[in-house]
């Protein structure tokens, strides 16, 4: 039995994540989450709660030690890019001084340390699809604080101030209960069509992403809870989908007769990405098993 810190433990991958590890181990789970985006009634059974700030070393630190936490699975972050370019500060004081904060209160004390990274620390990549190998050129402040918590992390664990370390580079996460104020593009598509209203593509629809359905991140994260060696994952599908694609699904699925309505693209927008997931398969077994069409049905609450 161990004992799993989760930061962020009740927003949109950290509630779904807690609630599978108290159904699949026997783990004494501890959830930090300062609830600024997430929802404690989301959490299902017994965990050890705290309403705590990650920046904060010293309580983060009580913390740890008073739960004997040996391993540590950090999800808190600001996640939206469009807050990270209006307020850079803010992203960069949760996402790169609140993960050091973190490490610094696990060093010496934990075994085990999983981080959730992003896809968009690779910006804009010419090469499909994407391996973890390839040149990290983040586009927005966000992508760059999870490049630069992700060279944190390696340190950390290059000093052996922390055993082994994870870090699992999401691609387009969706699922339940996402908070459509950081959503992407499927939980907006779905929040409109719900009202009958068309879907709005920015650009001509071509752009392509690697929807990963956030039942494949926990499974991801579990593997990588079990994994005794250090590593950099892509986790998502390998499948890239077209938004315009998406859009036609979507309204397929809710039986509407709508036309998307198309805007100009966004300045700076990635046209193409989606992840080679060849490592994560030889070395974690991670292989995402859910149906994109499956999902949708699910997340738009019709009968699959």
């Amino acid at each position: 039995m161990r004992n799993v810190l989760v930061t962020g433990g009740a927003g949109f991958i950290g509630h779904h994540l807690v609630n599978r590890l108290l159904q699949v181990t026997e783990n004494k789970i501890i959830v930090i989450d300062d609830l600024s985006n997430g929802d404690k009634r989301r959490l299902d059974g017994k965990v050890a709660f705290y309403k705590q700030d990650i920046r904060d070393k010293k309580a983060i630190a009580e913390i740890i030690k008073k739960e004997k936490v040996d391993c540590c699975i950090h999800l808190a972050a600001k996640i939206s890019v469009a807050e990270s370019i209006v307020r850079p500060e803010s992203t960069v004081g949760v996402n790169v001084d609140g993960t050091l904060a973190l490490l610094e209160a696990c060093s010496g004390r934990i075994k085990n340390f999983i981080f959730a990274s992003s896809a968009a620390v690779y910006g804009r990549q010419t090469r499909l699809p994407i391996s973890e190998n390839q040149p990290l050129a983040p586009l927005s402040v966000y992508g760059a604080t999870k490049m630069a918590g992700e060279g944190l992390v390696s340190a950390y664990t290059n000093s052996r101030q922390i055993p082994q370390a994870t870090i699992l580079r999401f691609f387009n996460a969706y699922g339940q209960n996402q908070s459509l104020e950081y959503a992407g593009v499927i939980a907006k598509f779905a929040e409109r069509l719900a009202e009958g209203k068309p879907p709005i593509i920015f650009g001509d629809g071509l752009q392509t992403r690697d929807f990963v359905s956030v039942e494949d991140i926990v499974g991801a994260i579990i593997l990588a809870m079990d994994s005794t060696t250090s590593g950099v994952y892509n986790i998502g599908t390998g499948r890239p989908v077209s938004v315009n694609d998406l859009a036609a699904s979507m309204i397929r699925i809710m039986g509407l007769n709508v036309t998307p309505i198309h805007r100009d693209l966004v300045d700076g927008e990635i046209l193409h990405s989606y992840a080679d997931t060849k490592k994560a398969k030889s070395e974690l077994g991670f292989v995402a098993t859910t149906d994109l069409q499956t999902q949708l049905k699910k997340l738009m609450q019709l009968p699959a």
